[in-house]
């Protein structure tokens, strides 16, 4: 494998301070280096040992430039005046530029190692030493260290190298976590859709995103189009809640005590006495009751920690007022969002192989994170239910063998429980990939409970139950450190606020302050990619996801193109009415 561009002619040699970690080269006049570009230099003595130029067997380091420095050693520092430097000028002429020097930064990333058609890039213990030549990485070692295969999706090409294209793998992905930050506008759909497709049309994955603002509605992969992308829209389903939850639906606040108090005794006693009511028949259930109680100045509800009914008492006039403004709210709640309240489980609408968005636009932000967490709980505890089930299978198969009837029992008790699970929710039989979409919403800092807890859950422990998790977020700032700090692979794409910079640095491992010095300055679709699922560090273009025949929403809704519509069509009604004065008719619109 050609592990330099040109063996032939460097682009520089090296000189000053090297260490394991970096070097330092003057460039070639001619050199046409780029910052953040590949170069590699051989560990040898290029000056002192035999044959280390051609030798199969010498070993080489590879870098990237993070220092590109102009310097001239004819206009010297200590000539400070603009006079004394044109004098300068005259006086050099054209020698000027033959005292013109590049010199060059690079950081060393490790020495590489050829296996086959890959290429791992390991430690280097050993600087280079100084007057070796430095030379362009080819391309072809590039590829070798980017190399895909079996389980890897493609993403995009190296930023300065278009015929590299770069892979993720999709076991460290989904296992492991990630998370895709940027400022509006840098492209995250765009990513995010990209590695969607490649998981669903390549690998026949199965993914869950949840979309607050709609910005997947119109998603359309490039091949399959709409055949493998499944859209849900969002459904409460009230009793699956216990009392407090349904009070933050209907977004009573935790000082209305009375109007709570009486909210949990109506719920615990509808869920007693209509054990298959579900829906929006649920919530009118406790409007009714709610308002017999009113009427009747009293009652009795059921207590579920005595097991029993207790008696209201009678309700005094002030509480009954309470109460009454407590029904106008649920009203009121079954006016706006009766529409949304179903039985149907929304975790069965999730189908296998193929993208499942979850339109949460039509809620507002509490009622989102109340249905997110009660989905993400589900799918979580299902995964978590179905592989232990599996896994206490197998364990039992392997210890009795032949002699299983022994425990036959628990064997179809567990054998029930798995078919069950592939019938009722197949998605849920396989490993899933769940995709949160406006994640500081729904995992801002600060909170413990709702959707931060699950998950921080799944960040923690989703790994063991096949249940990948990937947040996307324009202010990574306001997300949860326990739940980023999981996330072992980042793309990161233009940052620009210097809080979110340093709390991205600050949870990433991998991240250097050199490379988080390169996110301000990245262009729309590209990203720095590091993280386990990448074999180095990378800077990304990323696939642009419509040119290749996606689709999706969450564009810009085009604000002068509006103002213009808008314009227009006030000049066609203006003319309209010019036209009918000159024929003395009457306007009628």
């Amino acid at each position: 494998m050609r592990i330099a561009e040109d063996p032939n002619n460097p682009v520089g040699i090296v000189t000053g301070e090297a260490t394991v970690n970096s070097f330092q080269f003057y460039a070639h006049p001619e050199g046409d280096l780029k910052f953040g570009d590949f170069v590699v230099a051989r560990l040898c003595k290029e000056a002192k040992e035999r044959d280390c130029r051609w030798s199969d067997d010498v070993e080489w380091v590879i870098g990237t430039i993070r220092g590109i420095k102009n310097v001239n050693w004819l206009l010297s520092d200590g000539k400070s005046t603009f006079a004394s430097l044109e004098l300068d000028l005259r006086e050099y002429g054209e020698s000027i530029s033959e005292n013109e020097a590049l010199i060059v930064t690079v950081h060393v990333l490790g020495r590489v190692e050829l296996k086959g058609e890959r290429a791992e890039v390991v430690p280097s213990r050993v600087p280079v030493p100084n007057g070796n030549g430095v030379y362009r990485a080819s391309s072809e070692l590039l590829r070798a260290i980017y190399y895909g295969g079996d389980g890897f999706i493609e993403v995009g090409t190296l930023l300065l190298r278009d015929d590299v294209p770069i892979y993720l793998d999709a076991d460290e992905l989904v296992s492991r976590h990630f998370a895709v930050l940027a400022v509006t506008g840098a492209g995250k759909s765009n990513t995010v859709s990209v590695m969607l497709w490649k998981m669903i049309e390549d690998l026949r994955g199965t993914a869950i995103v949840l979309d607050p603002h709609g910005d997947y509605m119109r998603l359309s992969l490039p091949n399959t189009k709409t055949g493998y992308v499944n859209i849900i829209k969002a459904r409460i389903q009230p009793e699956t809640m216990d009392g407090e939850e349904l009070a933050d639906l209907m977004e009573i606040g935790s000082n209305a005590t009375i109007q709570r108090s009486y909210l949990l005794r109506a719920w615990d006693t509808v869920l007693h006495e209509n054990p298959g009511l579900g829906g929006r028949e649920v919530i009118k259930a406790v409007l009714d009751t709610l308002q017999n109680w009113v009427s009747n100045a009293g009652g009795s509800y059921w207590d579920p920690h005595a097991n029993k009914y207790r008696d209201l008492g009678e309700i005094k006039a002030n509480e009954r007022e309470t109460i009454t403004r407590l029904t106008m709210k649920i009203s009121r709640f079954l006016r706006n969002y009766g529409h949304l309240l179903s039985s149907e489980d929304i975790v069965a609408s999730i189908e296998p192989g193929k993208v499942n968005v979850i339109d949460l636009g039509p809620l507002d932000e509490g009622q989102m994170k109340l249905v997110a967490a009660k989905l993400l709980e589900k799918v979580f505890e299902t995964r978590m239910d179905y592989e232990k089930a599996s896994k206490r299978l197998e364990y039992l198969k392997r210890r009795y063998g032949a002699k299983i009837s022994a425990v036959s029992d628990e064997r179809k008790e567990l054998e029930k429980f798995l078919k069950s699970v592939e019938a009722s929710y197949p998605a849920l039989s396989e490993p899933v990939l769940v995709v949160v979409e406006e994640a500081h919403i729904f995992a801002p800092q600060g909170e413990k409970k709702g959707t931060v807890r699950i998950l921080s859950r799944i960040a923690r422990e989703g790994r063991k139950f096949g249940v990948g998790l990937g947040l996307v977020s324009q202010r990574p700032s306001r997300l949860s450190e326990d739940v980023l700090s999981q996330t072992n692979t980042k793309v990161i794409m233009r940052i620009v606020n210097p809080k979110d910079q340093d709390y991205v640095l600050k949870a990433s491992e991998q991240l250097s302050g050199e490379l988080m010095s390169d996110i301000a300055g990245l262009g729309k679709g590209e990203a720095v990619i590091v993280g386990q699922a990448i074999s180095l560090p990378a800077l990304v273009k990323i696939h642009n996801f419509k040119e290749l025949g996606g689709d999706y929403g969450g564009e810009d809704i085009g604000v002068v193109r509006r103002w213009r519509e808008r314009a227009e069509r006030e000049k066609a009604e203006e003319r309209k009415e010019e036209l009918y004065d000159e024929e003395g008719l009457e306007v009628d619109f």
